[in-house]
């Protein structure tokens, strides 16, 4: 059952922190239980999302710690969990080197850093504007060839790390290419230290599932690099972090790095919102209870703002983490707050222990949270709805490996755009009829044994009507007209799809009423909904098909006609 209502209203003054109703003092203890498990992966898995985005490891701890207050003070869920993600730090770090070189590490930082407030700012004023309904407007075929198609990309981009290799290169074909080419000159000890890791992970899984692989693979790669000094064989390790209190400052851009970060983060603020409302929902739909949309955008905008003050990277909604936390029974903001508190603290007094992480591990932890995101599945279960479905999809998924997030991004737009528009301009139409023994007028092909009444067209259009389908429906109706065995005298359209009508639209019912009366046919409607019908009455087309002709039932306008012709 679907409880979200899809509120649009703004949080009123003072009306902070709702998903804390959730809080319960029954549930106090598993909400930190719950918060202290969620930072033990959160926080090895930020250390990876900040090398992702590629800036300094801290800034991804910050970007685990800050924004989770943010949201907890605006957002609405009281299961999900904000922080980095391997899709919005490729993003990032797609973004920002159109910015700043990689050469300069305190412009990338800021940069990032802009990019995060920047992304919260068009996030707020979604919500200012009302735009909350856009977080349906990704289809789920495209978003889910979206996603895979980012967790590839990523995967990819790890490669360099476990071969102990450098690959300039990054976009996904020249990207695997130089990877292969460079497979002869990977260092030896790094692939071994890799499969190792690797190793433990497979293994857990299979006899400890329930052990967090990410915990084990960052501590034992920690502690054995600590032991060994695996930096002086070879393996790259983090190396030195500035660690600290995260405090707040405003990013050091310039005004034209702005203006160039706009478009980059327009298109992020779009991806965070339908990737984390689709996340908050199913939590929502799952416990029964109910959340907004607009608090969701300032929540989220909220959390992006405070990331950019703090140094910190863009965040959105993490799949891992809430789920989880929802495993773990995680049921208020305070689990955020618990997560928080830990990362804060990891990065203020705990920095030492990360310097000799190997690189590799990151690199693992990052493939680890990534694989998640990959769901075969679901693409290929597409073919049960049709074809078309599962082509957008994988259409999607090979747009963002050749054309790299953003790029992937947009054609996901235009998809879901090309797909509203041929489903509508094309839609489903059907000739309705009856028998003895079915109740009403159904599609005649649909049901066998109806018959349509003689000397009468009923033409169902399942579709809103505007200027792209209204000259098919036109076209459809004079076919019908042209391949009638018997002579036609009325022609009812069944207008109960009809939700909305344009002006082309009207005009088209025009110039088709004076057509269909110079062949002595009558133009009628049924069913027709009362916003459809004043504008029909509004531009005077109810007039000039007569009121006469508009039923409030299929069945009745039959009726009619049969009393009128005596057929």
């Amino acid at each position: 059952m679907k409880l979200w209502k899809g509120d649009l209203s703004l949080p009123r003054p003072g009306q902070l922190a709702p998903g804390l109703a959730g809080l319960r003092r029954s549930r106090l203890r598993d909400d930190v239980v719950a918060g202290l498990t969620v930072a033990a992966v959160a926080i090895p898995s930020g250390l990876g999302m900040g090398e992702l985005a590629g800036v300094d490891p801290v800034a991804g701890l910050y970007a685990t710690a800050v924004p989770l207050i943010g949201y907890a003070l605006f957002g609405s869920s009281r299961q999900v969990i904000v922080g980095p993600t391997g899709a919005i730090a490729a993003v990032t770090a797609t973004s920002v080197a159109t910015v700043a070189s990689a050469d300069d590490p305190a412009r990338v930082a800021g940069t990032a850093a802009a990019l995060a407030a920047l992304s919260g700012v068009i996030l707020v004023l979604f919500a200012v504007l009302r735009l909350a309904f856009m977080s349906e407007f990704l289809s789920r075929p495209v978003l889910l060839g979206y996603i895979n198609g980012v967790a590839v990309l990523i995967m990819a981009g790890q490669l360099d790390k476990l071969l102990g290799i450098t690959v300039e290169s990054r976009r996904f074909v020249p990207q695997v290419w130089d990877t292969l080419l460079a497979v002869p000159r990977a260092h030896g000890w790094t692939v071994l230290f890799s499969l190792a890791l690797i190793g433990v992970v497979v293994l857990l899984r299979v006899t400890a599932p329930k052990v967090p692989a990410v915990i084990v693979v960052v501590v034992l790669a920690g502690v054995v690099s600590a032991v060994f000094g695996l930096d002086r064989h070879g393996i790259e390790v983090v190396g030195e972090v500035s660690g600290g209190f995260p405090v707040p400052r405003l990013p050091g851009v310039s005004p034209e790095d702005v203006v160039q970060l706009v478009v980059p983060a327009f298109g992020l603020a779009l991806l965070i919102f339908g990737d984390s409302m689709a996340i908050a929902r199913t939590y929502a739909d799952k416990h029964r209870y109910s959340i907004s949309a607009a608090r969701e955008l300032v929540g989220l905008g909220a959390a992006n703002i405070a990331a950019g003050l703090f140094q910190a990277i863009p965040i959105d909604a993490s799949g891992s983490r809430t789920a989880l936390n929802d495993t773990r029974r995680g049921a208020s903001p305070l689990v955020g707050l618990i997560v928080a508190a830990a990362a804060v603290l990891v990065a203020a007094f705990a920095t030492p222990l990360i310097e000799p992480l190997p690189t590799a591990a990151l690199g693992v932890v990052i493939i680890l949270a990534t694989a998640e995101l990959v769901t075969v599945k679901p693409i290929l279960r597409l073919r049960q709805v049709n074809n078309v479905e599962m082509g957008l999809a994988v259409a999607t998924f090979v747009a963002v490996l050749l054309l790299d997030v953003m790029g992937g991004l947009a054609v996901a737009v235009v998809l879901s755009l090309g797909l509203f528009v041929y489903w509508t301009a094309r839609p489903h139409d059907a000739v309705l009829g009856s028998s003895d023994d079915v109740d009403g007028f159904h599609d005649v092909t649909a049901h066998e044994g109806l018959r349509p009444v003689p000397g009468l067209i009923v033409y169902r259009f399942d579709a809103p009507l505007y200027f792209a389908n209204a000259p098919h429906m036109a076209r459809r109706i004079r076919e019908l007209l042209s391949e009638a065995d018997d002579e036609v005298t009325w022609l009812m359209i069944d207008a109960e799809a009809m939700t909305y009508m344009d002006a082309k639209a009207v005009d088209t019912l025009r110039a088709l009423y004076r057509e269909l009366a110079d062949q002595d046919v009558t133009l009628t409607m049924a069913r027709v909904k009362a916003p459809i019908r004043r504008i029909l009455e509004n531009t005077g087309t109810a007039e000039l098909l007569g009121q006469e002709n508009f039923f409030p039932t299929v069945r009745s306008g039959v009726q009619a006609f049969r009393d009128r012709t005596g057929c």
